[in-house]
């Protein structure tokens, strides 16, 4: 027996196993709850919509201009670059970048800093503390979802 032979023997077997369960019935609310959603979907403004439900005399002209815009990104590109760094070789802005490289400097050391005081704590203060932190954002985030959707929160409660 071959491969395909045996996936053809699966699939029928799961197929006849399948027919022969019972139906089951969608709840009494379903169809309710489905044109309110339909109906709340289509109150929704234009530009909520993603860009397959745009008309096309906006759709197009967009898939237009980003295709567009690789090429010339690639062709414009280098020539910027060459105009920017000339601009910088001949202003006091290169003073200026200088003075961003030392503030990097300064932010180094302070991450140098912060790493060895992490090495100071002891692991099971900051493992605890990482624990709580997730656990308190886990507790926010569900609190946050069922303030701002508190009928889908509602009607899943209802139909388990």
């Amino acid at each position: 027996m071959t491969h395909y032979d045996a996936e053809q023997t699966l699939e029928r077997l799961a197929h006849e196993a399948l027919r022969e369960l019972p139906p089951c019935p969608a709840p009494a609310s379903l169809e309710t709850r489905t044109l309110r959603e339909i109906e709340r979907r289509a109150a929704l403004p234009r530009w909520r919509f993603g860009i397959a439900q745009w008309p096309a005399a906006a759709r197009w002209p967009l898939i237009i201009g980003c295709g567009l815009s690789v090429p010339l990104a690639w062709m414009v590109g280098p020539r910027l670059w060459t105009r920017l760094a000339s601009l910088l070789a001949e202003s006091d802005l290169a003073h200026r970048l200088a003075g961003v490289r030392s503030t990097g400097h300064s932010l180094l050391a302070l991450a140098e800093l912060t790493a060895h005081l992490l090495r100071l704590i002891p692991k099971e203060w900051l493992f605890g503390g990482l624990l709580i932190t997730g656990v308190i954002y886990a507790a926010l985030a569900a609190m946050g979802y069922l303030l701002l959707y508190p009928s889908v929160s509602h009607s899943r409660a209802h139909s388990a």
